[in-house]
């Protein structure tokens, strides 16, 4: 199943329930011997088992900047620091589903810690603005430029935050919105965290002040302002309405596939849709990290009108033995499945999987789609925004997906758990073939009416997108 944005769980910090060893120190020193033990261990895990370790890089840069890693592992770091310096290597991969993240020790730690940089931001033309304070603090601060923090400048600061934000080959639409949408986390684990906080910013009027903002917990960054319409049928993840006056659209908003019901849903939505002699489909995918993939391919099934597949293969190399790395049941079990598909190209090396479906007769959807995206439209999002945009020339409106157009890797992950630090790192098994007959450059899906905003309309909340389809209508 592809996996969500693993790493967007750090919004809720403040949640996380994980049990937490007694004698567990935060900011406790590990030494050099048992880093670099550490770190060989995550080395033969990415090189026996990673389907494409090697897709947007050459093993010798690959392997450079591993020997560069490791030689440096002299002191001893924190958790954090060495965190940081594991994700700033596997960030070579370009793959958004290699992630590494903290121990489970540690995020309690943290959680239980309450001083996070207590600011919401927005990323506009690589400046960055504050969209929320939070406390009794700071609101005369809301829509400024942020000038420096505890004495850094802010483009030092992006520039270590992006080092360590993992994306699908080259595009950079899925980092930026992940600065926004975690950057209490991503700043955390780059500069750690502190009771307060000397924010430096400029105003509309081009003076520059100084605040001293308290430590806080983790907070959710605002989801988009969606259409207040009434929703005619929802699931878990999926929200259908009907807008419009003399001319009507409908709009089916899904935040994820990870959920349960999809099948049924989608078969009402489009029973629903098959009343009307003439309706236009908005598929809103902005936000859309994947999840199960058989239910992105289901709503595949209405909108495309001829067979298609879903292609997908692994090295054809055998695992050696790792006691790192583990699998929960339903992966071992679907694995098990998936080798009982018949190789389709034996004369690769590697071991290639299809899965075909055909398209649902029955209220199948023949009306005009748009989709949107942005850079948070990632796995089984960005899959389904790619097939319907080279299979059935659905609108793309909106922004770059941070999911790759052509392929990723995805499907299962082994999770490995370091034993020294209790870093834990996800790997993907498989490399998925969205479009198996295109070049791979490394980028997201590209809209076909791309939608750029202001500050103020990021402020305001403001739906360019769906204002862009409603005016054309």
């Amino acid at each position: 199943m592809f996996k969500k944005i693993s790493f967007l769980i750090y919004c809720c910090l403040a949640f996380l329930s994980f049990g937490q060893s007694s004698d567990y120190t935060l900011g406790a020193k590990i030494s050099p011997d048992k880093l670099k033990a550490d770190f060989s261990i995550l080395l033969s895990s990415l090189r026996e088992n990673h389907p494409g370790l090697y897709n947007f890089s050459s093993k010798a840069q690959f392997d450079s900047l591993a020997t560069k890693s490791l030689v440096s592992l002299t002191d001893s770091l924190t958790e954090r620091e060495f965190h940081v310096l594991v994700r700033k290597f596997i960030r070579v991969i370009a793959c958004g589903h290699t992630v590494a993240r903290p121990s489970q020790d540690w995020y309690k730690a943290v959680s239980a810690s309450k001083n996070l940089i207590p600011i919401h931001v927005i990323l506009q033309d690589d400046q960055l603005y504050i969209r929320k304070v939070f406390g009794e603090q700071g609101d005369e601060l809301v829509g400024a430029r942020v000038v420096s923090i505890d004495g850094v400048s802010v483009n030092e600061i992006l520039l270590v935050i992006k080092s360590i934000i993992m994306r699908d080959g080259v595009g950079e639409a899925m980092v930026n919105r992940n600065i926004e949408r975690l950057f209490q986390t991503y700043y955390m684990f780059s500069f750690g965290m502190k009771e307060r906080y000397t924010v430096e910013v400029e105003g509309v009027d081009g003076v520059i002040v100084q605040a001293s903002l308290k430590g806080g917990k983790a907070s959710k960054y605002p989801a988009r302002k969606v259409d207040e319409s009434a929703v005619e049928m929802e699931n878990q993840g999926a929200e259908f309405r009907i807008l419009g006056k003399s001319k009507k659209i409908a709009v089916l908003d899904l935040s994820s596939f990870d959920s349960k019901g999809y099948k049924k849903f989608y078969r009402k939505m489009f029973s629903r849709l098959s009343e009307f002699d003439s309706i236009d489909l908005v598929l809103d995918l902005r936000g859309n990290g994947g999840g199960y993939f058989p239910n992105g391919n289901q709503l595949l099934r209405y909108l495309l009108n001829e067979n298609f597949t879903m292609d997908f293969s692994k090295p054809q190399k055998h695992t050696k033995n790792n006691k790192y790395l583990k699998l929960n049941f339903p992966s071992m079990m679907t694995r098990f499945v998936f080798s009982t598909i018949p190789d389709r190209n034996k004369e690769d090396p590697a071991r290639n999987y299809q899965i075909r479906y055909k398209p649902i007769k029955k209220d199948h959807f023949y009306g005009k789609v748009y989709v949107l995206t942005d850079g948070l439209t990632f796995s089984a999002g960005g899959s389904v925004a790619s097939k319907l945009k080279n299979s059935r020339s659905a609108v793309v409106v909106g922004e770059e997906t941070g999911g790759g157009e052509v392929g990723f890797n995805a499907v299962l992950s082994w999770r490995l758990e370091l034993p020294n630090s209790g870093m834990i790192v996800t790997i993907p098994i498989y490399h998925v073939d969205v479009q198996p007959e295109m070049n791979d450059i490394g980028r997201g899906v590209t809209p076909d009416i791309p939608v750029q905003y202001n500050l103020e309309q990021r402020m305001g909340q403001i739906d360019l997108e769906m204002a862009r389809i409603l005016k054309s209508l």
